[in-house]
């Protein structure tokens, strides 16, 4: 039986697992990213991380060590501009870790890994055309086009997040204006929670205690299953702004499937088929009629299941 380390680096904590060929998890664990130790360090803990697992299984059954990181991705395996990992540019992982476990190593963008994971094994199976997506502090994901992960001439491309939906919208992180992070990030929800609280009575204030600073999407989303009004305003709006958004990859890509997976879709049915409906007023009816809107399948496990993946055709 082969099997594959995978490794799904974050800016709070590393996962990683050795997983079978056919997407299981035969052991697992999980490290916080260490802080305030540069590149060095989160580099040395990967290291130790990957030597566990490599020690604990035979060399002839292991394919290769697959990496997700945050970042642009060159084909080279050299990364890119990782805003939330220090000194993370121009770095060639696929080198690093190569030279020192002597065995194939392929990195991609945690992101993609994702839609790569989800299409070999998750929501997105059986199907060749395939948009996923991933909801929570930012917005990131990946595009599979003919069975194939959409890459781009020279980088990992689909930096779905900072696709603008309005040339004229607030200000993004990453320096341009309107970008679809800026309405649907959870950063950006809580805010408009906040706006919409002022003056109104609702069930988010009761969960909160008050503190409006303890607003987030998921008490939000506990709000809006206990029935609130107001929590339901929010998730339309973030469901139709979404829509929009989806409705143009749809007139682009021809997707048979779009994939919602984060921290934000567990507000449930609300956000999917408002998704839904708006895709089918604003894209081609043609287009828009066979494309199915679905959770993400993996779960807590999907960063090392498909940074694993990336080895499987």
């Amino acid at each position: 039986m082969k099997k594959i380390i995978g490794l799904d680096l974050g800016g709070t904590f590393i996962k990683i697992g050795v997983v079978t060929e056919k997407g299981k998890i035969l052991n697992k664990k999980e490290i916080s990213t260490p802080k305030g130790r540069g590149r060095q360090g989160i580099l040395e803990v990967m290291a130790q991380s990957i030597d566990y697992f490599v020690k604990d299984s035979p060399r002839k059954q292991l394919l290769g060590i697959g990496i997700g990181t945050p970042g642009l991705v060159a084909e080279t395996g050299k990364v890119f501009l990782a805003p939330n990992l220090p000194d993370w540019n121009n770095l060639n992982l696929k080198k690093i870790f190569e030279q020192k476990f002597s065995m194939p190593v392929k990195v991609e963008n945690d992101a993609k890994a994702i839609t790569w994971g989800e299409y070999k094994f998750g929501a997105g199976k059986g199907y060749d055309n395939v948009i996923c997506i991933t909801l929570g502090t930012g917005v990131g994901g990946g595009v599979i086009l003919d069975g194939k992960l959409l890459k781009g001439e020279k980088y990992s491309a689909v930096e779905l997040g900072h696709i603008p939906i309005c040339y004229a919208g607030p200000k993004c992180n990453c320096g341009n204006t309107g970008c679809i992070e800026r309405y649907v990030g959870a950063k950006y929800i809580t805010e408009m929670a906040k706006k919409k609280l002022k003056g109104r009575k609702s069930l988010i204030r009761e969960i909160i205690g008050g503190n409006l600073a303890k607003i987030t999407p998921k008490t939000i989303s506990e709000a809006y299953h206990r029935g609130d009004k107001l929590a339901e305003e929010i998730w339309l709006e973030v469901g139709n702004y979404l829509g929009v958004f989806f409705s143009g990859l749809v007139n682009l890509l021809n997707p048979q499937v779009i994939i919602i997976g984060g921290g934000i879709a567990q507000a449930g049915d609300i956000i999917f088929s408002t998704i839904k409906k708006t895709i089918n007023e604003r894209s081609f009816p043609l287009l828009a009629k066979d494309v199915k809107v679905v959770p993400a399948k993996l779960g807590k496990d999907a960063g090392i299941i498909s940074c694993a993946s990336l080895f499987l055709p």
